[in-house]
């Protein structure tokens, strides 16, 4: 194996990881089956995971980042938001690209339970993305803008509502809705959200 083709094995690794554990969970992939879709020996694997602990903990670092990183980067778009409803709306475009571009991860990282194998340090990851969702609810909230309720649980609601919407598009994704159908799915989560006037 040449060096470049050592420097790709990894990345190859993740992504063959992250594709099956879409298709059949964490627990229903075995390391034979990752090897087999990134093309390679198992001992391949176990070079640079040294066990499907390792390898879980990777991949599921890997998507995180990936999406926290495409979170700041739509959140910061433009500037300061004006108000609670564009801000909610660069959230909805970080989640849509980052689904639409990513699939398997964002249906790997949304769909399962990892408490059976996650790190402390992707649990400090993980809870990253919540802080962030948190922060932006009860700020919304302090303005009046978001109705009143536990965070975390409105959290949850509008990522269900997401994650639901994305269930249901599968396999194509979201890219086979058309951009109203989509500005629509975005109002009615923001409506799941949205304190009413009077």
């Amino acid at each position: 194996m040449t060096p470049s083709n050592k420097a790709d094995l990894a990345p190859r690794l993740l992504d063959a990881a992250i594709a099956l554990f879409a298709e059949r969970t964490y627990e229903g992939t075995q390391m034979p089956a990752v090897a087999q879709r990134a093309g390679v020996g198992v001992g391949s694997i176990y070079r640079y995971f040294p066990s499907k602990e390792a390898l879980g903990n990777a991949a599921f670092q890997h998507a995180k980042r990936a999406l926290l990183d495409r979170l700041a980067e739509t959140v910061a778009e433009g500037g300061p938001a004006a108000d609670t409803r564009e801000e909610f709306g660069r959230f909805w475009r970080g989640f849509t690209r980052y689904a639409s571009d990513h699939l398997d991860a964002f249906v790997f990282l949304e769909h399962q339970q990892h408490d059976t194998f996650l790190a402390p340090e992707s649990q400090a990851l993980a809870a990253q993305i919540d802080a962030l969702a948190q922060d932006f609810i009860e700020r919304g909230q302090r303005a009046g803008e978001i109705r009143a309720g536990d965070p975390e649980q409105l959290v949850a609601m509008a990522t269900g509502a997401f994650t639901g919407l994305l269930k249901q598009q599968r396999p194509a994704g979201l890219a086979q809705l058309s951009p109203e159908d989509l500005a629509q799915a975005e109002e009615a989560v923001w409506d799941l959200l949205h304190r009413k006037a009077g």
